[in-house]
């Protein structure tokens, strides 16, 4: 019988602290004390691999000399582990000042008595520690798995290559899920009646996956225990094919840009036929409140229609007497995107990539992967050209294949900045165009002659609706000393009438977030944050009634310190937090003072300060009159910072990613 042991590399405060480290501290955290707690459960054997150095540093390496690097001194709060990760009695603690964990010579006894011959490597940093011990591992003959989603680093492009390396060579890499049911001889969990979807759609052809695939079981956010969808993983195989077909249909197509421009419109006028049904799927996969499902409904109906303007733009443009400027088809597109805006999001990608002639490969979210099967028959109902569009369905694996897949031409990603990260490093490196909207930790700026009754109800809804998942929510609400009491009053009142409950009802303000495990990550953030001194002003707890599903109430977290990881990186769920400036040029420094710049709002009367915000904010999307923000088609959506990368999406700014330019000079013959 083969005895698998746990190695949990580096998770120390030390290491953790790092602002660049993806994915970030607390998601990592949690990730690897899940795999610790059940790997306990099951009596299996943990390591934990710390590095030390002395207080002297005379035994730091030496490129932390160099740099004058201090960090896992011997007897700190920094050399410890998190709580939820302290070793307890019985497991190994390998301590080191380098690399490999086999160096002080103990793990290699302690797992031959055990008869460990299989070895399960998580921590910090893949592109360094994790790769030592994975390489030391297998010199030494041990099978090596690595768990993708509880490995960070800090250096994208070179954990990258590190993954695609070892890989090939030296150990598997998969989730930590399927390697805990795999180890612990699990049945898959019965899936209710649930369907067992397709691995992709290729030429209007589902094709189902073999029945050893991995696949992910997506859960009714409203009801946990409810398995909706089987949802196969698929990989470069998939993606290969995709892409070719993809490339022969859209070279087949040659269509006029009027043909392009019919095309759009008659899938624009199925969309609205469909539109019932849609909405009825996106809350059935995601919780999405009815009246924010149906407002997305609309809005991808008007990126079609917008398209089929865009397929009519002029192809060639004079510049000079025997100059023009042309737009050809970049090739085949990849396009990631995410659950939360279902229809919307990848109708503005779909389409203007159909409307200047691209063939397209599309991998959804898997939570979503329904609703955008849904899209792909509708594209067949609206006459699109049989293969112009094909869907590959997965995760992680499937993103990296169409990032390295020679036949797409460029990528467009709407997702987390980890994920933007990682894609990001990989079209760097094969030089592909990459668009990427990355999500936002977004304020609002609320000056004290702001007009508090008017603005309390937009900023409750822009925070709070579809519980917080919007890249667009505010989650920073930066407000001048003076009437901050008096806001927060407000806002409480507000949150605690807001309607929790039934995605079906119309009337309901907030569904379920789109996991329990988001849920729970949630709630270990709030008591991170209360630990440090900020305080619940409202929230904070699953509400009654509801413990069955991913359930959150409505937070405001009032006064944390500005740069602690609950202010500076975006929740992605209802949670907004308040934080107090003297005046407006603080309020704009702390506003600022994030690593995202998606949006920023300013509640004032002032046109003067109006002029300086203007002037000063690092956010690619600004409104600065009162109202909910409403996202035009034909404007640009663009994120700055660790917003956005590439161009700009929707309306004439698609032209600029979805095209390629060509200069054309045509002189006389001699």
């Amino acid at each position: 019988m083969t005895t698998t042991a746990l190695l949990l590399v580096d998770l120390q405060n030390d290491f953790l602290e790092r602002r660049d480290l993806t994915p970030d501290a607390p998601t990592l955290v949690d990730r690897a004390a899940d795999v610790l707690r059940r790997w306990r459960a099951l009596g299996w054997p943990v390591a934990h691999v710390h590095t030390w150095t002395a207080e002297h540093g005379d035994d730091r390496m030496p490129h932390w000399k160099r740099d004058g690097t201090r960090r896992c001194v011997a007897g700190t709060i920094g050399a410890a582990p998190p709580d939820a990760l302290a070793p307890t009695d019985g497991e190994l603690v390998v301590r080191k000042q380098f690399y490999s964990p086999f160096a002080d010579g103990r793990l290699a006894p302690w797992m031959a008595e055990r008869g460990v011959s299989h070895l399960v490597l998580a921590g910090v940093y893949l592109h360094a520690c994790i790769r030592s011990a994975a390489l030391d591992a297998y010199e030494r003959g041990y099978t090596v798995t690595i768990l993708d989603d509880v490995v960070g680093t800090t250096e994208p492009s070179h954990a990258e290559a590190t993954r695609a390396w070892l890989g090939t060579r030296v150990a598997a890499f998969t989730n930590a899920g399927e390697v805990m049911a795999t180890l612990a001889g699990d049945a898959r969990p019965e899936a209710d009646g649930a369907p067992e979807l397709p691995i992709a759609l290729i030429a209007g052809v589902r094709h189902p996956a073999a029945a050893l695939a991995p696949r992910y079981l997506h859960r009714d956010p409203c009801r946990s225990t409810r398995i909706l969808a089987a949802v196969p993983l698929g990989g470069p195989t998939e993606v290969r094919a995709a892409a070719e077909v993809a490339d022969a249909a859209r070279r087949a197509w040659r269509a006029s840009a009027e043909e392009r421009a019919a095309v759009l419109e008659g899938w624009a006028a199925q969309l609205e036929a469909e539109r019932r049904d849609l909405v009825e799927l996106v809350m059935h996969e995601t919780g999405k409140p009815r009246r924010f499902a149906e407002e997305e409904a609309g809005r991808a109906v008007g990126h079609a229609r917008l398209a089929a303007e865009l397929a009519r733009m002029p192809p060639e443009t004079p510049v000079a007497p025997g100059v023009t400027v042309g737009a050809c088809p970049v090739g085949v597109v990849g396009l990631m995107t995410p659950w939360n805006n279902p229809l919307a999001i990848p109708v503005g990608k779909v389409a203007p990539a159909l409307a200047f002639g691209n063939g397209v490969v599309w991998k959804p979210a898997p939570q979503a992967t329904q609703t955008a099967l849904a899209l792909g028959d509708s594209l067949a109902r609206a006459g699109v050209p049989s293969g112009l569009v094909n869907i590959v369905c997965g995760g992680a694996g499937a993103a990296r294949a169409m990032c390295r897949e020679p036949g797409i031409a460029a990528v467009s990603l709407t997702g987390a900045v980890e994920t933007g990260r990682v894609v990001a490093a990989l079209c760097a490196d094969r030089l592909k165009p990459l668009q990427a909207e990355l999500g936002g930790n977004n304020a609002a700026i609320i000056l004290a002659d702001a007009d508090l009754d008017r603005l309390v109800p937009d900023l409750v809804a822009s925070a709070f609706g579809f519980a917080g998942q919007r890249c667009t929510a505010i989650r920073r609400i930066v407000v001048e000393h003076s009437i901050a009491t008096e806001l927060e009053t407000r806002l409480v009142a507000a949150i605690g009438a807001l309607r929790v409950g039934d995605p079906a009802d119309g009337t309901t303000d907030l569904g379920p977030l789109i996991s329990a495990e988001k849920r729970d990550r949630l709630l270990a953030t709030i008591a991170r944050a209360r630990s440090a001194g900020a305080r619940v002003a409202i929230g904070g707890v699953i509400p009654s009634g509801l413990e069955a599903g991913a359930w959150l109430a409505p937070t405001l977290i009032a006064d944390p310190d500005h740069g602690s990881p609950l202010a500076q990186e975006e929740t992605f769920g209802p949670i907004a937090v308040l934080l107090r400036a003297r005046d407006l040029h603080e309020a704009i420094a702390i506003a600022n003072g994030v690593p995202q710049g998606l949006v920023m709002a300013l509640y004032t009367r002032d046109a003067h300060a109006r002029e300086i915000v203007l002037e000063a904010a690092e956010a690619g999307i600004l409104q600065l009159t009162p109202g909910p923000l409403a996202i035009h088609a034909r404007a640009p959506f663009i994120g700055w910072k660790a917003s956005g990368l590439g161009p700009p999406e929707h309306g004439t700014w698609d032209a600029a990613f979805y095209t390629r330019v060509q200069a054309r000079y045509e002189t006389e013959p001699r």
